[in-house]
C-alpha cells in the first residue's frame, strides 16, 4: 500500500512575463513527502481558456511516473498517465471518459533510461541537474503540447534529445523579496536554442528562465515561493 503523503513541505508559483509585460499564465506547485521518502509533486498551469494539471512521483531526483490532464472549457478533457519501466516508457492516454489507448516508447538495449519530464517548471531544475550529471546531454520523454490545435497528438509521448551546461556559478538573484544563490545554465533541445538561460538554485529548484521563442516573443519566468496552491482537478 502506498504511504500517505504529509502536508505540503514546499509550495510556490511561477510568474510569466512576455516582452516585459505580465501575462495571465500562472503556474502553481506544491511538494509533499511520503514516509517512504518518495516525493509527490503537483502543479497546475492556468492561462486564458486553458488549464494543465500534473501529479508526479519523484524518487531520488528522478520522475518515475506522472499523470497529466489538459482541460479547456467546451472541449473534452485529455488525460495521460506516464510510467517508466526497465526497458520502456508506458503511456495510457484517454479523451474524457473514452477507453484509454496505450502507447510505448521502447528503449535501446544498453542505453541509459530517458528522463521523464511532466512539462511544468517545478520539474525543470531537477531535469537540468540530471542532464549535467550525465555529461550534459540525454534523452527526455515528455507529453506533446507544441500544437494545441492538433488534439490527436496532445499529451502523446515525444522523445527528445536535450543538452545543458553551466555558464556561470555563484550568482545571487533577488525575486519577490527572496534571495537565491544560483547557477546560470544554457538548456538546449527542440524549441530551446542558444541563449536559453535557466537559473538553478542550490536545491535544484528552477529560480528563473529566459527564452526567445521568436524574434517577437521573449519570455521571462520567475519563481515566487510559498504561493497559494489550488488543488482543483479536472472531472
Amino acid at each position: 500500500m502506498q504511504s500517505v503523503p504529509a502536508e505540503p513541505v514546499d509550495s510556490g508559483v511561477y510568474h510569466y512575463r512576455l516582452n516585459g509585460q505580465e501575462t495571465a499564465v500562472e503556474e502553481r506547485w506544491q511538494r509533499r513527502r511520503h514516509a517512504s521518502g518518495e516525493w509527490q509533486v503537483s502543479s497546475s498551469r492556468r492561462a486564458t481558456g486553458l488549464e494543465i494539471l500534473v501529479d508526479a512521483r519523484v524518487n531520488a531526483g528522478l520522475v518515475t511516473s506522472f499523470d497529466v490532464a489538459w482541460c479547456q472549457p467546451g472541449r473534452a478533457d485529455i488525460h495521460a498517465e506516464y510510467g517508466l519501466a526497465a526497458d520502456r516508457v508506458v503511456v495510457s492516454r484517454r479523451v474524457s471518459t473514452e477507453v484509454a489507448a496505450t502507447e510505448e516508447v521502447l528503449l535501446h538495449v544498453g542505453a541509459a533510461p530517458p528522463l521523464l519530464f511532466p512539462l511544468m517548471r517545478i520539474f525543470t531544475g531537477p531535469l537540468i541537474a540530471r542532464l549535467l550529471e550525465g555529461a550534459g546531454k540525454g534523452a527526455v520523454v515528455l507529453p506533446a503540447i507544441a500544437d494545441p490545435a492538433d488534439r490527436a497528438a496532445l499529451l502523446r509521448p515525444v522523445l527528445s534529445q536535450r543538452e545543458a551546461r553551466v555558464v556561470e556559478e555563484g550568482i545571487e538573484l533577488e525575486l519577490a523579496g527572496a534571495r537565491f544563490q544560483c547557477s546560470r545554465c544554457e538548456y538546449l533541445g527542440d524549441q530551446y536554442g542558444p541563449g536559453s538561460w535557466f537559473w538553478l538554485g542550490a536545491d535544484e529548484l528552477l529560480v528563473r528562465y529566459q527564452w526567445q521563442q521568436s524574434p517577437q516573443q521573449h519570455w521571462d519566468v520567475w519563481l515566487q515561493r510559498d504561493g497559494e496552491f489550488s488543488g482543483r482537478v479536472c472531472d
